[in-house]
């Protein structure tokens, strides 16, 4: 990939990452990713890299879950086949308000200069592959079975109220699972219009 030396409108965001096929942890000790004119830059195995926008041939918005909490990530994947994954997660892997922040308003500033280059053809994806987002619905319908459909029928036949308890219980658990598996329906998007299901909440 070409290296540019794009200097202009420099934003730094204090954000993990990773680059290339076989790093399953968002984690790294550099320091970020940096937009500055028409490229973005980072490390990777502490050695700086930069690379022109025009050089990213998709960017893909995806959401998951670490316990209750929600982990935003956006891949950027380029011409000569490599990647990078930025996450909205801290160190430890987990949700926090600041990292929040941070992801939310890189992704509106790459996609704002994403946007700028209507002479770049650039992919705009967002959700789980199909066969993931078909597998996620068949254990909703399950779950749903499970712990809604099977405590409201107990609750008929034996007029057991303590089900109430069992079926909010039960509501609880399927609520979050239900929220990410919707969230991350396979589709297209506008980058002037990104999706808020897919967004980490960025409080004030």
């Amino acid at each position: 990939m070409p290296t540019p030396s794009a200097t202009a409108d420099r934003r730094s965001y204090a954000l993990y990452y990773r680059f290339g096929p076989w790093r399953l942890a968002l984690r790294s000790s550099d320091p970020g990713v940096t937009l500055s004119g028409d490229a973005i830059a980072w490390a990777a195995d502490g050695r700086p890299r930069e690379v022109s926008l025009r050089d990213i041939a998709e960017v893909h918005l995806q959401s998951g879950s670490v316990g209750e909490n929600t982990i935003a990530s956006c891949r950027l994947t380029f011409r000569d086949g490599a990647s990078l994954v930025i996450g909205s997660n801290n160190a430890r892997g987990l949700q926090d308000d600041e990292h929040d922040r941070a992801y939310v308003a890189f992704v509106a500033d790459l996609h704002a200069r994403l946007a700028a280059l209507t002479d770049t053809p650039i992919a705009f994806t967002a959700g789980f592959g199909a066969a993931r987002y078909r597998f996620g619905k068949v254990v909703l319908v399950v779950a749903g079975l499970f712990f809604l459909v099977t405590p409201a029928v107990l609750l008929v036949v034996t007029g057991a109220w303590s089900m109430i308890w069992t079926l909010a219980a039960g509501a609880g658990l399927i609520w979050p699972l239900y929220r990410i598996v919707m969230a991350n329906a396979p589709r297209t998007y506008d980058p002037r219009a990104l999706p808020a299901e897919l967004m980490p909440a960025s409080p004030a």
